[in-house]
């Protein structure tokens, strides 16, 4: 239920959240490429988005269904992996930032990655499947 972050070159350990919610704990975490911003997953459907320089949270977002297992990058567009199978893109530039929702899973997305040049997002899931989807959907 608690997110520490660990600055290698000082050797410390600090606290950035805990979940303020009994009995939701933290499913994933993701960091954006340029290291200023934490994407955390819970169990409670939520996605917060975190300053790690400023320590606090931006935002909170909606995923899909249940637990938000996985977590991926993509410049701005951070892709959300649900217990259901459904994957969230969302914008975290804009306020609605649900923009596309990708379905074939059916049951929990446990792995996301997008491809170096960001063109195609992998996902793997609980029902043995992998599916490589273009940028576009």
């Amino acid at each position: 239920e608690t997110v520490y972050l660990w600055e290698a070159a000082a050797g410390t350990i600090v606290e950035l959240c805990t979940l303020p919610d009994e009995g939701d704990y933290v499913c994933s975490v993701a960091w954006i490429a340029d290291g200023s911003y934490l994407a955390v997953g819970t169990a409670n459907n939520q996605v917060q988005l975190w300053d790690v320089d400023r320590g606090v949270k931006v935002r909170t977002m909606t995923s899909a269904g249940g637990r938000v297992a996985a977590l991926a990058w993509n410049n701005h567009i951070l892709a959300t992996g649900s217990r259901t199978g459904d994957i969230y893109l969302h914008d975290v530039r804009v306020a609605e930032s649900h923009v596309g929702t990708l379905k074939s899973h059916t049951q929990e997305v446990c792995g996301l990655a997008w491809s170096p040049d960001g063109r195609f997002l992998a996902s793997g899931a609980n029902d043995n499947t992998v599916n490589v989807w273009t940028a576009a959907g």
